[in-house]
């Protein structure tokens, strides 16, 4: 591979993402950056680890993945030059929620945050987090919820939206958890990536044995039936930070 000894104007302004940022800013940027040569399948960054930088992809291809609730890591996204990632590190808790390896052999720049946050906007990065809570804690759940339940089964995958629903919409009741939502066979279906005859087959087993109860349009969960059939969170070693790995400076 040809080492990189530093990111230069021409090599940010020909992507697409940053082609209409001032000159300034793009001088700035490349005086912020380090970069790093990764190999291919080398770890770039662990999921649960802390997020301490931002990187953006110069050279090769990128995978994103995450664990499913039978703790198989799954590929959720591949990143091609150019792309800002590794966006954790914008947020106040600053934990990747993700795993990223070198798909290819890969170049990739690397700045603090704090320093992103102040070239591109000017402002600090503790003023910015809240905003940048607002704007993507909701699209970082929906990736979350689909890493879960890829390559689960139907059942396995319906159990992991019922917990995901209970905790967002349920009403704790001596029953168990009431969902204050009127959910449609084919709500759930379309939920979970299922077909509405296989749902309500699988609804007729879990009120069968008790884990769910229904009461007009609304169901009841009922949350230890449920944790029996696996309705749970997934475990916190999922989250654990990995080792670290051997990243090179170049």
């Amino acid at each position: 591979m040809v080492p990189v000894n530093r990111v230069d104007i021409d090599t940010l302004s020909r992507f697409p993402r940053f082609t209409n940022l001032h000159r300034a800013k793009l001088m700035r940027l490349k005086a912020a950056v380090s970069v790093w040569r990764f190999q291919r399948r080398e770890r770039i960054y662990g999921q649960g680890e802390t997020s301490r930088s931002l990187y953006i992809l110069l050279r090769g291809v990128a995978r994103l993945s995450g664990h499913n609730k039978a703790h198989e890591l799954v590929l959720m996204n591949l990143i091609s030059p150019g792309v800002l990632f590794g966006v954790s590190a914008l947020m106040a808790e600053g934990i990747h929620q993700f795993q990223c390896d070198a798909f290819t052999d890969c170049v990739v720049a690397r700045i603090d945050p704090k320093q992103f946050v102040d070239i591109m906007l000017g402002v600090t990065l503790a003023d910015f987090q809240p905003l940048m809570g607002m704007l993507v804690s909701p699209s970082r759940e929906l990736m979350t919820r689909y890493s879960m339940m890829l390559r689960l089964p139907v059942r396995d995958r319906l159990l992991t939206a019922f917990a995901e629903l209970g905790s967002k919409l349920g009403t704790p009741d001596e029953r168990g958890t009431v969902l204050n939502v009127p959910l449609t066979h084919q709500d759930l279906a379309d939920l979970i990536g299922a077909t509405r005859p296989i749902i309500t087959l699988h609804l007729k087993d879990l009120e069968r044995d008790g884990a769910i109860v229904r009461e007009r349009r609304r169901l009841i969960l009922v949350p230890e039936k449920l944790s029996n059939e696996g309705a749970i969170d997934p475990p916190p070693a999922v989250f654990l930070p990995s080792p670290p790995t051997g990243m090179r400076e170049v």
